[in-house]
């Protein structure tokens, strides 16, 4: 069961200008290229046909412009074999312009092409040449790795789960690193001088960790294009270790890390022949990360680093203190009005970024978790008006933190980036000062009383997708554990798209999620969330919320919804619909909050959607049908698999282009001990 506390975390929205779109278009067909020149081991070309998959799947209006480049780079690559390539991709065009359904087709389906054309091509070819036992298993081997990677480039551009998004941009990425093997400008490697790069770049945002990962990545890059000793790995690795461990003193401290480490071994490494060139590379690309934009590694340290989670039902986070972080987290919201991003998400960005690898660590965000949490959001409000400074650090903190100076300057640079607007609406400032005053004025009490036997879990699974040509998804959604034996699963969408529907949305799971962890009964805790957007909107705004309030003692289910869809109930092939007819939060002072009650049994499948999802069906009357249908064909899948799949089939229906944000939670009824 996914116990994460937290929101879905979102990305800065990127405005995509005209010219943006075509360098764009014109940075993919250059990868394009490389990845048809790059080989295995001098004679497996599986990146190119993979490559030129992904295209038609997923850009296809580019599709036959990357054939014509993936011709050109098979040119480079192996001029010998360069008739059959060309007819390859000739072919890969034909049979996804002839049959313009295989976009709309599943990963698997799409990823078989290329095996199939590989065989087919290069099979008649060897035939009419010269056949052999080992041709054959070198097209053999080349069409299996050729469908791993086309599955894996179409797989990472709609995936919500993030390691296999990583997974599909690392083999990408390593195909590009190896169509610049054999390639060199002024006595430099290309490959070796952008691999460096990329290391640097590794060791920077991520740390230690990452810039060893990344060397040992790189490093074993020439083994895989001809054999030759990976000795090259060991280095590399040792260097973006030595970089990313000085990564607090910035670019000078990796540049000066990486180069001292390669100095110290690429004697022993590379032998006195290659030290020269190496590190001539090491200065270069010094250079180069010397002259990146901070924009561009900010961007991508926070790609490294996830969030802080705090679990919800934290061991001694008892009733007293969850109402009194939920009346500052209130009183923060109506604070906060205007900043960009929510307090508390930004406040776990800055935490997972400056806390991770630090060995209190542990202690801070697993033990102390709900008071770091509030401690850094009164510290960015603080930071609203002016510096931070190591006074303003608690010495509970100070007598154990190492890192406060960055933590200051972190909460400092977003509190000022995130520069808030004051609140124009008096009784909102008035309710502000109102909360913090009750909460300062509440003490943690002991809770009694003995919890019920807890028999249920739930297993859970989402996946999320922004509206066409969105880089932030207005959708929020959250599971966490309120107490030992009640599980709470909340769903919010944003009015609009893009980077204020996002903040709207997360501003309403996390109220949501302190005023019921604080004992506020379900129907007063939307009431006050309905007036406090309404307070803290500086204009027309408002938001659906979708909540689903699960007893694993004994299976009670209450649904509550304001503007919400539907929830969909799967039970032995049954599907059962529960919902009732309201209105988002933040339109009218008033709203009418009708719960639905529902007991769930072992096995039962739960599952909440955004509108978007329901509108990728063109028709008003299939809205929900087509849904019904896909969770009927569901079975026994697993709950992220179920989610993946629906939203690759709202995906779909929406013919690649989503019209709005979309959001899924599927969960599980399970038995304890199963």
């Amino acid at each position: 069961m996914s116990e994460r506390a937290g929101v879905q975390f979102y990305r800065k929205e990127i405005e995509l200008t005209g010219a943006v779109r075509l360098g764009l278009d014109l940075l993919f067909l250059c990868t394009v290229f490389f990845q048809a020149r790059g080989a295995l081991l001098g004679e497996i070309f599986p990146f190119g046909p993979a490559a030129v998959v992904a295209v038609a799947g997923r850009r296809p209006r580019l599709l036959w412009p990357a054939v014509a480049i993936a011709t050109t780079g098979a040119w480079f690559g192996n001029p010998g074999t360069i008739y059959t390539s060309a007819f390859l991709y000739l072919l890969l065009g034909v049979i996804f312009s002839i049959y313009p359904v295989l976009r709309k087709a599943g990963v698997l389906t799409q990823g078989t092409v290329a095996p199939a054309a590989v065989i087919l091509v290069k099979g008649l070819s060897l035939t009419f040449s010269q056949p052999s036992f080992y041709g054959w298993v070198q097209i053999i081997f080349e069409a299996l790795l050729s469908w791993g990677l086309s599955c894996a480039f179409l797989h990472a551009a709609v995936t919500s789960r993030h390691e296999e998004r990583y997974l599909g941009v690392g083999l990408f990425l390593l195909g590009v690193l190896l169509g610049f093997q054999g390639l060199h400008l002024f006595d430099l490697s290309l490959q070796g001088t952008i691999s460096r790069y990329i290391i640097l770049l590794a060791a920077l945002a991520g740390g230690p960790g990452a810039g060893a990962a990344a060397g040992a990545a790189v490093g074993f890059l020439p083994s895989l294009a001809q054999i030759v000793p990976p000795a090259l790995a060991g280095l590399l690795a040792f260097a973006g270790l030595i970089a990313g461990s000085l990564k607090t003193m910035g670019k000078v401290g990796v540049v000066g890390g990486f180069l001292l480490a390669h100095l110290l071994l690429a004697n022993y490494f590379l032998g006195q022949d290659n030290v020269l060139t190496a590190l001539k590379e090491g200065v270069v690309v010094a250079l180069a990360l010397m002259m990146t934009p901070s924009t561009l590694i900010n961007n991508i340290e926070r790609y490294f680093a996830p969030p802080a989670i705090v679990p919800a039902g934290s061991s001694g986070y008892g009733r007293h203190e969850a109402l009194k972080t939920a009346l500052k987290g209130m009183a923060r919201s109506l604070k906060f009005t205007g900043f960009a991003e929510s307090p508390e998400v930004t406040v776990r960005q800055v935490a997972g970024a400056t806390c991770r690898g630090c060995p209190a660590g542990k202690v801070c965000w697993e033990l102390e978790g709900m008071q770091m949490l509030t401690l850094l959001q009164d510290l960015l409000q603080k930071g609203d008006h002016g510096t931070l400074t190591s006074a303003d650090i608690p010495e509970w903190l100070a007598s154990r933190c190492g890192r406060t100076r960055e933590l200051l300057a972190a909460l400092t640079h977003e509190a000022v980036k995130l520069k808030g607007l004051a609140a124009e609406n008096a009784l909102a400032d008035w309710l502000a000062n109102t909360f913090d005053t009750l909460a300062s004025l509440i003490t943690t009490g002991v809770e009694e009383g003995e919890a019920e036997e807890q028999r249920l879990k739930l297993v859970v699974g989402t996946a999320t997708i922004p509206r066409y040509q969105a880089d932030v998804c207005g959708d929020t959604f959250m599971s966490a554990k309120l107490e030992a034996e009640k599980q709470l699963l909340v769903l919010a969408d944003g009015m609009g798209a893009g980077r204020e529907a996002a903040e709207m949305s997360a501003t309403t799971v996390e109220l949501v999620r302190d005023l019921l962890a604080a004992g506020f009964p379900p129907d007063k805790t939307l009431q006050a969330l309905n007036m406090i957007l309404l307070l803290r909107a500086t204009r027309e705004a408002f938001t659906t919320c979708d909540v689903a309030l699960i007893n694993c003692c004994t299976g009670a289910a209450e649904f509550y919804k304001l503007g919400a869809c539907p929830t969909f109930i799967l039970r032995d092939g049954t599907v059962k619909t529960c919902g009732s007819p309201s209105l988002p939060a933040g339109i009218l002072e008033e709203i009418r909050i009708e719960p639905v009650y529902e007991e769930l049994q072992e096995g039962d499948l739960l599952v909440m959607v955004s509108d978007g999802v329901l509108e990728a069906h063109r028709e008003i009357n299939e809205k929900e049908k087509w849904l019904v249908k896909a969770l009927q064909r569901a079975g026994e899948g697993r709950p992220q698999e179920i989610a993946d799949r629906l939203l690759k089939q709202a995906r779909a229906l929406a013919n690649g282009r989503p019209r709005d944000d979309m959001a899924i939670i599927v969960a599980r009824i399970e038995r304890i001990g199963v």
